[in-house]
């Protein structure tokens, strides 16, 4: 799915008007109603019993504010209107004001008369906003920021530039729940903005399909319908050899468990054949522990120090737990330095941290090579930034530069291919921000270039398998139970999902 620009959405409002032959009016009127039909069906016990205040500006935005409240009276809710009063407002919202009664008018310093508790419905501004609202909103957002109880925006949280700069003053509104129109849109996306965003519902209104992909879009959102074709269908003739052989090299003393989780992924994942490249104290944690592994031992009793493995795997992931020590980082960099420009690589952990601290290396890394930086790791890649949009843009050099492929990790995970397109991630949840689930990923995504998915899909297809699994032990274990080893319980349902599609 495309995240598009405010002239891109701008763009396609207006095509899909003049390609239905309808009004402006009429497309505002379907998307209110779609969002009032999502309010009802998301929060339907919770406003039966508790008052509603929508508060709505002059523009489209307020516009459809005005329609989801005449379309909530008329199923029976007792809704109070809140109109920001100004001079001129939009064709749209004027006709809606017609249709409605009982609104009360608010200038910027006047007391919204919120009740103590209740529903909120924020429909002050839209996408179109593309300055920060100034010291004169302060009351107003206030006081709905204050407001106790539920706050839901209506395609963007008030004050929330569609590609925001990074740079936050108060006047954004805080909303519980955010109903977004047709697309994501970016800011609704990125860790600077958690905090206006509590979560996000994408709202299908029927904007036109062909106007939509007639635009071009650096931004992606990625969801099953863009994966099913992925999934490869298994002959009845294959066998184990035909799925790849990865080798997982990592872990050292205290940290094997990395090494285990990440290859119990790698099979769960399709791959044929796992062998582990580990230091000697690993070795009965592996065969024990995960039978299914064939084990590979490294000179070193705690660490990795020599990296004698073949270099005819299916493809390669290196770095969990495998630590920085002066031998081992030698010979990484060593290694490294000895593969083939077709050598499928994954690189994690540790070895991007050898990386940072010997950027020499860089250049010896294989064309497509998948690494997989958490912030901290990222920052020591490519610098620290001044907010999302500049991490996003040094990070967006940094795969042009060096050809690969950068998975940055964390919520809407975002995969990067060299030719500077990012694809958020739709799945996962904050029960996986705990040890191990890193881990996890390294092995799906691994096991997928050992299948012979190429770079960027398997980043991006094992990005959204891992989420989804963590989704799937999200509805088993809640968030706050979860563990690495409950993902690598449901990736096989993560994977059937898109079987069933494909």
């Amino acid at each position: 799915m495309k995240i598009l620009n405010a002239e891109q959405l701008r763009i396609v409002d207006q095509e899909t008007i003049q390609k239905e032959g309808i009004s402006s009016w009429e497309l505002m009127e379907r998307a209110s109603s779609i969002a009032t039909y999502a309010i009802l069906n998301d929060f339907v016990d919770l406003i039966k019993e508790l008052p509603i205040v929508v508060v709505c500006g002059k523009g489209n935005n307020g516009g459809d504010g005005l329609a989801i409240a005449r379309q909530l009276r008329e199923s029976g809710y007792d809704v109070e209107v809140r109109l920001l009063y100004a001079d001129q407002y939009s064709p749209d919202n004027l006709l809606n004001q017609e249709k409605l009664d009982d609104i009360k008018f608010f200038g910027l310093k006047d007391d919204l008369d919120f009740p103590i508790e209740g529903f909120l419905i924020d429909c002050l501004f839209g996408y179109g906003l593309n300055t920060a609202l100034g010291e004169e909103w302060t009351s107003v957002i206030s006081q709905m920021n204050d407001f106790q109880g539920v706050v839901v925006s209506i395609d963007m949280p008030s004050g929330l530039m569609l590609e925001s700069t990074g740079k936050f003053e108060d006047n954004i509104v805080r909303a519980t729940k955010v109903y977004t129109f047709q697309c994501p849109k970016l800011s609704l996306l990125l860790p600077d903005t958690a905090v206006f965003v509590g979560d996000f519902e994408i709202l299908d209104i029927g904007l036109n399909e062909n106007s939509i992909l007639e635009q071009q879009a650096e931004y992606k959102y990625v969801e099953s319908d863009m994966l099913d074709i992925l999934v490869r269908s298994r002959s009845r003739f294959s066998h184990k050899g035909t799925y790849g052989h990865i080798a997982l090299i990592g872990g050292s003393l205290g940290k094997m468990g990395a090494v285990l989780m990440s290859s119990k992924a790698v099979l769960r994942s399709g791959c044929g054949l796992i062998t582990a490249y580990i230091p000697r104290c690993g070795y009965n944690i592996l065969q024990i522990g995960f039978p299914e592994a064939m084990v590979m031992l490294d000179s070193g009793e705690e660490e990795i120090k020599d990296f004698n493995i073949d270099l005819d795997y299916s493809a390669y992931g290196v770095g969990i737990g495998m630590g920085k020590d002066e031998e081992t980082s030698r010979g990484f960099g060593i290694w490294l330095q000895s593969l083939d420009e077709n050598t499928k690589l994954l690189l994690d952990a540790d070895a991007l941290n050898i990386l940072s601290e010997n950027e020499q290396l860089l250049k010896f890394l294989p064309k497509n090579s998948i690494l997989t930086p958490h912030p901290k790791e990222l920052s020591r890649l490519i610098g620290e930034w001044e907010n999302d949009l500049d991490k996003l843009n040094k990070a967006k050099d940094f795969t042009r530069e060096y050809q690969v492929v950068l998975v940055i990790k964390g919520a809407n995970t975002a995969v990067i291919n060299p030719n500077g397109e990012i694809f958020f991630n739709s799945t996962g949840n904050a029960g996986m921000a705990t040890g191990g689930t890193g881990d996890v990923l390294t092995g799906v995504i691994t096991s997928l270039l050992g299948q012979g998915y190429d770079a960027l899909d398997a980043a991006v297809l094992g990005v959204f398998i891992h989420g989804a699994a963590g989704d799937y032990a999200k509805g088993w274990v809640g968030e706050i139970s979860l563990i690495a080893g409950d993902l690598i319980d449901y990736l096989p349902s993560a994977f059937m999902d898109l079987e069933k599609l494909n």
